[in-house]
């Protein structure tokens, strides 16, 4: 893989589906009426572990720049 950001989705993915089995898991010993988490949320907590990753390796401290945006973008 030589796409760093492919390798790091990936590897988001394999996390994601990783934290959802341990945690339903967990809710599954913890409550009597445990309530877990669908297999369809998956690809959101990967975006998250995506997105939180992305901007470390920017600098963690939202060490990335929004661009100004001028009044003609809203004419």
């Amino acid at each position: 893989m030589r796409d760093r950001y492919k390798a790091l989705m990936l590897r988001s993915f394999k996390d994601a589906m990783d934290i959802v089995d341990e945690y339903n898991g967990w809710a599954e010993k913890a409550f009597d009426d445990s309530s877990p988490v669908p297999p369809q949320a998956v690809p959101q907590v990967a975006l998250m572990l995506y997105q939180s990753r992305v901007m470390d390796g920017w600098g963690g401290e939202g060490g990335f720049d929004v661009p100004e945006f001028d009044d003609k973008m809203f004419d």
